[in-house]
């Protein structure tokens, strides 16, 4: 059976999709880290809230690529 143009195309962007979120979640880590590196420089009274809000974000980044390579 040969492929048809539009599984090709879905293949395609499903691929390109995951790999999106894949960049997007190693971005959600590096701000992770910048967050660390700019508690240690800088002593401001809302630390740990921006702390909570990197990690929630990294938290909703992963979950979404985890979710995303089951449904896709």
């Amino acid at each position: 059976m040969t492929p048809t143009i539009t599984t090709i195309v879905l293949t395609t962007l499903n691929v390109l999709t995951l790999v999106g979120l894949g960049l997007y979640s190693i971005f959600a880590a590096i701000m992770v880290r910048q967050e660390q590196l700019m508690a240690a420089v800088l002593e401001e009274s809302f630390e740990p809230i921006l702390r909570i809000l990197t990690i929630i974000h990294f938290a909703a980044a992963v979950t979404l690529f985890i979710l995303a390579l089951m449904i896709l």
